[in-house]
């Protein structure tokens, strides 16, 4: 019966070391739960205010972007503006190249013609009236046609 009563015993030392370690487990969670509670105690004062600011921001950015809608309103016109100047640009590059493309390149040479032969002949004239006025100076003639 001995045995019994030792292993009653020894039963009960297990017990009490499982009921120790238990309740020290306990008291660490009680201990971290209420840090726990104080820290969300402070975030919520904190929050609060913060509450608050972003409220009034929130009520600023709603301004700011009211007065960016109608200022960007009022440039409407101006691109309107700007796009009627485009499309007047358009046409008259259009309208220049329509014209242009009439113009033949043999047409604008012919007329050019005559103005190169005057330059040509006025260099000449020039060369025989420097050769005139002071004979030891030999020009070089270099007509290119």
């Amino acid at each position: 019966m001995e045995l019994v009563y030792i292993g009653v015993l020894l039963c009960a030392l297990g017990f009490g070391i499982i009921a120790i370690f238990v309740a020290k487990v306990l008291k660490r969670i009680s201990n971290t739960l209420e840090s726990l509670g104080k820290t969300l105690g402070e975030v919520e004062t904190k929050l609060q205010y913060i509450t608050a600011e972003i409220e009034l921001t929130i009520k600023e950015t709603d301004k700011i972007v009211d007065d960016v809608e109608q200022k960007l309103k009022a440039t409407d016109s101006l691109f309107d503006t700007l796009e009627n100047v485009g499309q007047s640009v358009s046409n008259l590059n259009t309208v220049l190249h329509h014209q242009t493309k009439n113009i033949s390149t043999n047409k604008a040479l012919q007329q050019a013609a005559p103005i190169a032969h005057s330059i040509q002949w006025s260099e000449v004239a020039f060369r025989l009236f420097t050769k005139w006025k002071d004979p030891s100076k030999k020009p070089k003639f270099n007509v290119k046609s």
